[in-house]
């Protein structure tokens, strides 16, 4: 369990079906990296504007994902080089739920982001991919033949949520990877990865003016920053993996964690 666990405790919380009203499969999307001690504070301040999610009374919930790419690692590199018209693809499992679903997550030329899925029914939540499946998957991705797995990811989140400004904000910790061989990496120890979803692009969001407002923000810290947590885990469990696109991001991240082991 994540040290943030009793941090949203106050909140007045909302139903899955009542979250699905701001669903957002079409948005804008934020990511920002901070100081998990940073989340006692952001919950004060925010705790009279968003619900939170809650399910069989539960509020932090684990995410297990299983990440798709071509043998030419087509997604990292279309991501890696900012590419307008990308891709990402996954099964993501809701494990408190035992729900899982296959998604494909594009990035269009207006910065915007759109999430497709489909929901499992097989046994095994990372089970192969069925011919239904396959023939999504080539609906949405031009090049769905070529897709094979290629990593595991876990994390911990909350979710709140503003209902009227179709706003949600996420709080991911506990950040792992594993390989396909079960070689197992935790980038990210003491951060947590927030991320600011939106229906429309708002930048009086209650989240930025808190970020603004502290007196302890030093970049990378409460910053926007360009950050994929799939291509975060490629780069760390594959050295041989380029990624010259992307260094400037990586070092911030390393910044990032030096100042965020200092505040726990």
């Amino acid at each position: 369990m994540s040290v943030i666990e009793n941090f949203f405790d106050s909140y007045i919380h909302i139903g899955l079906q009542e979250l699905e009203d701001v669903a957002l499969m079409d948005r804008s999307e934020k990511k920002y990296i901070i100081p998990i001690a940073w989340c006692g504070d952001i919950s004060n301040k925010l705790s009279t504007d968003y619900n939170i999610l809650e399910i069989a009374n539960e509020r932090q919930f684990r995410y297990d994902n299983l990440y798709f790419d071509t043998p030419e690692n087509i997604c990292l590199e279309d991501h890696i080089r900012g590419r307008k018209n990308r891709f990402k693809v996954r099964i993501r499992s809701y494990s408190n739920s035992n729900i899982s679903f296959l998604e494909v997550k594009s990035r269009n030329v207006y910065g915007r982001s759109q999430k497709m899925r489909i929901q499992r029914t097989a046994e095994k939540w990372d089970s192969p991919i069925t011919a239904e499946e396959q023939e999504f998957l080539s609906n949405c991705v031009p090049f769905a033949a070529e897709l094979k797995p290629v990593l595991y990811s876990s994390y911990s989140r909350y979710t709140i949520a503003n209902i009227a400004k179709e706003e949600r904000i996420t709080f991911d910790t506990n950040l792992e990877y594993k390989t396909l061989t079960g070689e197992t990496y935790k980038p990210l120890d003491g951060l947590a990865v927030v991320e600011l979803k939106q229906g429309e692009t708002d930048r009086r969001s209650p989240l930025i003016s808190i970020f603004r407002n502290r007196t302890d923000r030093k970049s990378p810290l409460g910053r926007k920053i360009r950050i994929s947590k799939y291509i975060l885990g490629r780069l760390h469990t594959n050295k041989h993996l380029s990624a010259k696109a992307y260094h400037a991001s990586l070092k911030e991240l390393t910044r990032a964690k030096q100042v965020g082991i200092s505040n726990t």
